[in-house]
């Protein structure tokens, strides 16, 4: 007997109605690289380019995109070994601040090109200066994840204004975030539509594994790229899927975590110099002892709690904001 969640997990039964064409928003390469520890090879994703695309057809996306972080190099070596993919369009997800409050974002960038790459990339500093230039562009952007870096260095209303007032795509349902967190950003959203109007609804797996790839998507009927993308630049769009869950995100991190170490013993690796290897490799023993004594349970475990109570902290106050009488600015 299947549980619900397996069920949920179903192909629908329009799935293979060619009408309805589906896009996974949110999926990372090798070419993330893990910032924080960065001179030990650390990367966010071991997925090769050429293999979430391979995968995210075989299990039935219609169009393909890589949003590594702040990096197109992903989607560059896919595009320069297949230049005639027409079902594959350049993105990335961008890290940028609110300049007061260092208060960080993360923001989808669909369908771009190297120049506005580097354009994007020099401005991502101050998420004013980035908006700014996406709406000069008309480059369709979505606001990853809500509440998963908030940290509650402005008011919930002050906060979920301004990025109202910048965005109008919203990631709703991230298949690694909690469902308590992308209940709460579906449920604030379906009130903005009620009060607003335009606001268009995205989802992804933000996959950084292959396992995960592709289970939560973006749906549009559609017969092209430029067109999927249109729709849903409009909101003539929806989502679907089913987030990951504790136990197969704790499992995700666990298959990161083998892999790094399996590079960073690939010796043949023509990548990096002797030396560099070396240096990846001792960096890879001190941290070993941490691995082993449970550090990335214990991250994932507190990053996991910290989203269900931030949701639940500033959820409430928002919807009775939002819900009552009050007319946006």
């Amino acid at each position: 007997m299947s549980t619900k969640r397996e069920a949920e997990a179903e192909h629908p039964a329009w799935f293979d109605d060619p009408r309805f064409r589906k896009a996974d928003l949110h999926c990372h390469s090798v070419y993330s690289t893990f910032k924080y520890f960065r001179i030990a090879n650390t990367r966010d994703s071991y997925n090769r380019p050429e293999e979430v695309y391979r995968l995210a057809k075989e299990r039935g996306m219609d169009f393909v995109t890589i949003t590594d972080h702040d990096s197109i190099d992903g989607c560059l070596a896919l595009l320069d070994r297949n230049p005639d993919l027409d079902d594959f369009f350049i993105s990335e997800e961008v890290e940028t601040w609110f300049p007061e409050t260092r208060q960080r974002i993360h923001v989808n960038v669909f369908d771009i090109d190297e120049k506005q790459h580097a354009e994007i990339q020099r401005r991502r500093e101050n998420i004013y200066d980035l908006h700014e230039y996406l709406r000069e562009e008309r480059i369709i952007a979505s606001a990853n994840h809500m509440f998963q870096n908030y940290r509650m260095r402005n008011s919930p209303r002050h906060y979920f204004e301004e990025m109202l007032r910048m965005f109008d795509i919203f990631e709703v349902k991230n298949g690694a975030m909690t469902s308590h967190h992308n209940r709460l950003v579906e449920d604030l959203m379906a009130v903005v539509r009620e009060k607003r109007g335009a606001v268009s609804l995205v989802a992804g797996s933000d996959a950084h594994t292959l396992a995960p790839l592709a289970r939560v998507y973006t749906v549009a009927e559609a017969r092209s790229v430029p067109e999927f993308l249109e729709k849903i630049r409009t909101g003539a769009c929806f989502v679907w899927g089913v987030e990951m869950g504790f136990r197969m995100l704790l499992s995700d991190v666990y298959r990161m975590v083998f892999k790094y170490y399996g590079s960073v013993l690939d010796w043949k690796n023509p990548e990096f110099s002797g030396a560099e290897k070396a240096r990846h490799l001792a960096l890879a023993a001190v941290g070993a002892p941490f691995s082993a004594a449970g550090v990335p349970l214990a991250v994932t475990t507190l990053n996991y709690l910290k989203q269900i109570f931030v949701t639940k902290t500033v959820g409430q106050e928002l919807l009775e904001h939002w819900e009552g009488d009050h007319e946006p600015s």
